[in-house]
């Protein structure tokens, strides 16, 4: 593998995650935060989750740095090698970011705790 491959892979994995956050992620969650009439900001996102975020990139390091032996093995896979991280980038960044994303479960609670007030005021709520 060539210098420029992998920096091809590494812009791949990059950009398919920033697809993942940017069209996906980021959009549902500030409808969440709308619809919970909270205010979006990205830096208290960032705060809150960028642990993930740089966790899904140390992710796709180990995956690039080990793609060697991988192409050792398989020399017809250099051939589709940044498709493999793009796709990777972005679905590895949607697990990590649904499983691990604090900014998420901060909304959901706020949601969780408003439906519970409204389920008592309402007469809606479970009476166990």
């Amino acid at each position: 593998m060539t210098l420029s491959l992998y920096l091809q892979c590494v812009a791949m994995f990059v950009l398919g995650q920033a697809i993942d956050l940017f069209l996906f992620k980021i959009p549902d969650l500030r409808k969440m935060y709308a619809n919970a009439n909270e205010d979006f900001v990205w830096s208290k996102y960032w705060k809150s989750d960028w642990n993930t975020i740089v966790g899904t990139q140390l992710i796709g390091a180990v995956l690039i740095i080990g793609l060697d032996q991988l192409t050792h093995w398989k020399p017809a896979i250099v051939d589709y090698t940044k498709w493999f991280f793009a796709g990777f980038g972005a679905w590895g960044s949607s697990i990590v970011v649904a499983k691990g994303s604090a900014a998420k479960k901060y909304i959901m609670n706020i949601i969780d705790h408003k439906t519970n007030v409204a389920d008592k005021v309402t007469g809606q709520g479970n009476n166990n």
